[in-house]
This record gives C-alpha cells, sequence and structure tokens, in this order.
C-alpha cells in the first residue's frame, strides 16, 4: 500500500480541523441517526404487532383475502425507500454542496 503524500494529508488535516467540516460530520451524524430511528421503530413495531397481537395482523381488509399485516407490510417498504430517497436527496443536496464549498475554499 503507499502511504499518500505530504500535500494530502496536509490538506486532510486541514479539512479535518475546520469547524464548518466539524458542523457538517455533526448535521449528517444526526440526520443519519435520526432516520435510522424511525426504521428501527417502524420495523420493531411490525415485528411486535406479528408477535403479540395476531388475530389483529390477520383481520382482512375489507372482507377480502388480504389481511392487515400485508398491507402493513408494503406500507412498511414504501416507508423504507422513502427514508433512503429522503437521504439521498439530502446528502446530495445539502451535505455535497457544504462539503464542495468547503473543498474549493481550502485546496485553493
Amino acid at each position: 500500500m503507499i502511504a499518500p503524500s505530504h500535500p494530502a494529508s496536509a490538506l486532510e488535516a486541514r479539512i479535518a480541523a475546520d469547524p464548518r467540516y466539524v458542523a457538517l460530520v455533526r448535521d449528517r451524524q444526526r440526520f443519519s441517526w435520526t432516520l435510522t430511528a424511525i426504521t428501527v421503530i417502524v420495523y420493531s413495531s411490525f415485528i411486535s404487532l406479528i408477535a403479540f397481537d395476531k388475530p389483529f395482523m390477520a383481520r382482512s381488509i375489507g372482507g377480502g383475502t388480504t389481511s392487515i399485516a400485508v398491507v402493513l407490510g408494503a406500507a412498511m417498504l414504501i416507508g423504507t425507500i422513502a427514508i433512503c430517497a429522503v437521504y439521498v436527496r439530502r446528502a446530495n443536496g445539502e451535505y455535497d454542496a457544504r462539503l464542495a464549498a468547503l473543498l474549493a475554499e481550502l485546496a485553493a
């Protein structure tokens, strides 16, 4: 493995020490943990309903063959895709722009 050259290491150290970069990392981590918590709560609630309230989950919707569990499972999957889309949109819009501005200023 080749060690990074000295100028790149110096630039990396300046970036890591910049308060704007520290704030960017903190904001991104807080947002990621919030979305992770939402996902864990939704998934554990779904599994808990399956484990502890089977009659409710087995109840059919509108007298048909589709149960509440199927509808909630589909909603959970759609919600997971939506959470991913929210993160990608924010990462590509806000976080990448903040990092690009910081890199442009420090690399100059």
